[in-house]
């Protein structure tokens, strides 16, 4: 059976098929998400949702062109993030995403809105989570009188390809955004009214991937997944013993869990056939290695000196014969952290040795390696000798070979890099094969390089 991945990420959009018969990847195709809508509100982060669901559904007919014989359509997508739909199921605000900040303002009694919907609720909640917004909205009068209920941008997708008038929620979407009951497999409604918050507004949950409708009448859709489940359903194939380590704008660590587990620092988060996924979410990633790149060329225009459009390929290059280590000591949380909004970067001991730029470059890359590092070490010891293998996944580990060896240097373990560049597509693939047929072992799938190429 060949099957359709779909993922909505915030930066680029992406369609996959993979062939469950060869177990390959016979078709890969990713446009940027071009859909950015200038906010109305400073700390509002904002998308067409209408745009994006138009581009998947050309992306969907490229591929179906292609590769008719499709038998599931699976998707993944950006998480937290929430739409506002009407009773019909039609877009009535834009896709406010995950980086939305506007929760984290401070209130007329003066602690944030975060603080304030955590202390009414008991939830641990961070600002872009779509519920911290939905409260925002609701304090201020800013829910659209139109709007029925609200749902993740893949959720929307899904419905606007199968016409579904309601967005019914997986749980690993449905808990992204937040006050959510992860063992229970719902949003705690009572915890809402403490806030003012509507049970009627919270969109259903399904127990597990069903089917949204039929594309064209004829292909099942399947409810959409988290990317971060997606992405590790795809790069560590639903496997307890691997540690997956994601760099892309941020970082994360995801380790399965066949039981409900709270460790301190790491999210819980509900996987597929009753397990957990816990993950440590840290802000530092690419994009703050991205301002050290931005900040050379900052300088270069500073000289008068011509300013390529990109120098990753120098730095790269400068990093190569480097024993990757400085004095320097580099916190690049430049955007926060996840329960410090506030906390900014530092850079620190500086010396007349040391302050220069490769030092900068390792600095920050140990940094980031230095934050997840944390994360690992709040693991109790059972579910660290759970790990046999550390995956890395995301265009930071891919196109980063240095902080690879960094990696491997802190954790003391080889790296081996997920093969495949399009994990959460990868991912929604797999799922829609395992809810279609019941793809027999599934976690034993051989991932293999050749794809085709769809222009």
């Amino acid at each position: 059976m060949l099957t359709i991945g779909l993922d909505i990420g915030t930066t680029s959009l992406c369609g996959l098929v993979w062939d469950t018969e060869s177990a390959k990847i016979v078709a890969c195709v990713t446009h940027p998400n071009d859909a950015s809508v200038l906010p109305r509100d400073v700390g509002a982060s904002m998308q067409d949702p209408n745009r994006i669901a138009d581009r998947m559904a050309d992306l969907l007919r490229k591929l179906l062109l292609r590769y008719p014989g499709a038998g599931a359509i699976g998707l993944s997508g950006q998480m937290h993030g929430i739409v506002y739909v009407d009773s019909g199921g039609q877009a009535v605000s834009p896709l406010y995403t995950w980086q939305d900040g506007r929760a984290n303002w401070p209130m007329a009694s003066g602690e944030t809105y975060v603080d304030s919907l955590q202390n009414l609720t008991g939830y641990a909640i961070s600002s872009g989570f779509g519920l911290a917004t939905h409260y925002y909205h609701v304090i201020n009068g800013q829910v659209p009188p139109a709007a029925a209920t609200f749902c993740t941008i893949a959720d929307y997708v899904a419905m606007r390809l199968t016409g579904a008038p309601r967005p019914v929620l997986h749980p690993t979407m449905a808990a992204s955004l937040g006050l959510f009951d992860v063992q229970g497999s719902r949003f705690d409604e009572d915890a809402g009214v403490r806030a003012g918050i509507s049970p009627t507004m919270l969109p259903p949950v399904c127990a597990k991937g069903t089917v949204v409708g039929r594309y064209e009448g004829s292909i099942p859709v399947f409810h959409a997944i988290g990317d971060n489940q997606a992405s590790f359903f795809g790069a560590a194939l639903g496997r307890e013993e691997i540690l997956l380590i994601n760099v892309g704008t941020g970082a994360q660590l995801s380790l399965l869990s066949a039981d409900y587990r709270q460790v301190a620092g790491w999210e819980t988060r509900p996987f597929f056939d009753g397990r957990y996924l816990l993950v440590g979410a840290a802000m530092s990633g690419g994009k703050s290695y991205a301002l050290v790149e931005a900040f050379f060329r900052d300088v270069l225009q500073l000289a008068g000196s011509p300013v390529p459009s990109s120098l990753y390929a120098r730095m790269d290059e400068a990093l190569a014969s480097h024993p990757l280590t400085t004095t320097l000591q580099v916190e690049p949380m430049f955007y926060g952290s996840r329960n410090d909004a506030q906390k900014r970067g530092t850079i620190g001991n500086l010396t007349p040795d040391n302050f220069t730029a490769i030092d900068l470059m390792v600095g920050v890359l140990t940094g980031i390696v230095d934050e997840l590092h944390e994360y690992y070490q709040k693991l109790p010891q059972a579910l660290k000798e759970q790990i046999r293998t550390i995956t890395g996944a995301g265009n930071g580990i891919r196109k980063n070979r240095h902080l690879v060896r960094l990696i491997e240097r802190r954790f003391a373990s080889t790296v081996t890099v997920s093969p495949h560049e399009e994990e959460a597509a990868f991912g929604a693939a797999l799922y829609a094969a395992v809810s279609a047929s019941g793809y027999p072992g599934f976690g034993e799938i051989g991932i293999q390089e050749d794809r085709g190429t769809l222009e």
